[in-house]
């Protein structure tokens, strides 16, 4: 086994293992029938990132862009359909909704009949890919605001944690091996809010900080 093909494995069994972090939150919800702890936004967003990547695999003709993102797009979707049947706020949901299969379209539209090109259509792909990546591994960045106000790393989970961390690695790795900057550049905030998340358990106590009077 050469180095690329153990970047390769490495990158297929990470990426799944976090995919698949949000069943047991979609075990939760049906049993709680709650969907307060769950993000959905996250789950919205990594779904139309997971169809416009699957679509790049495939221009590429690349097998593990094409596997994972294929994955990725149906537990996406499954996590989207869960949080549908049990959110009470149905306009909120609706004009999220409406709102991607806009943007889907509008991607669509853009690429085969503005653009045109097949080489240029790819690059445009992989460029849009690779923002919608590097928004949705910048989102964490939230999460590390909030602990550093309440001064508290209670709700992370250092499994979870690392493996964002050797995720992020193994895809920069990965883009950076075949140079492919749609590739390697997205997973750069990955490693960053990682890092960042490292530091906050490091530093700050699970529970919160007790104001004194």
């Amino acid at each position: 086994m050469d180095l690329l093909q153990f970047v390769e494995w490495v990158t297929q069994i990470s990426t799944l293992a976090l995919l698949a972090s949000g069943i047991p939150i979609c075990f939760d919800v049906y049993r709680t029938r709650s969907v307060a702890n769950m993000p959905f936004l996250f789950f919205l967003v990594g779904d139309i990132n997971s169809i416009c990547c699957l679509a790049y695999g495939l221009l590429l003709d690349n097998h593990i862009l094409i596997f994972l993102n294929a994955v990725g797009t149906a537990l996406n979707t499954v996590y989207v359909i869960m949080y549908i049947m049990f959110c009470k706020k149905v306009i909120k949901v609706a004009v999220s909704m409406t709102c991607s299969a806009i943007y889907l379209a509008g991607v669509y539209v853009y690429l085969y009949y503005i653009v045109e090109d097949p080489d240029a259509i790819s690059d445009q792909l992989g460029l849009i890919s690779s923002v919608l990546t590097f928004m949705l591994f910048s989102l964490p960045v939230l999460e590390i605001i909030d602990h550093v106000k309440r001064q508290s790393s209670e709700g992370m989970s250092l499994s979870l944690l690392f493996g964002s961390l050797v995720c992020s690695a193994a895809w920069y790795a990965y883009g950076m091996m075949l140079k492919n900057p749609y590739i390697s550049f997205p997973n750069i905030p990955g490693l960053a809010t990682s890092i960042g998340k490292l530091g906050v358990l490091w530093w700050y106590p699970r529970q919160p900080v007790s104001k004194k009077d």
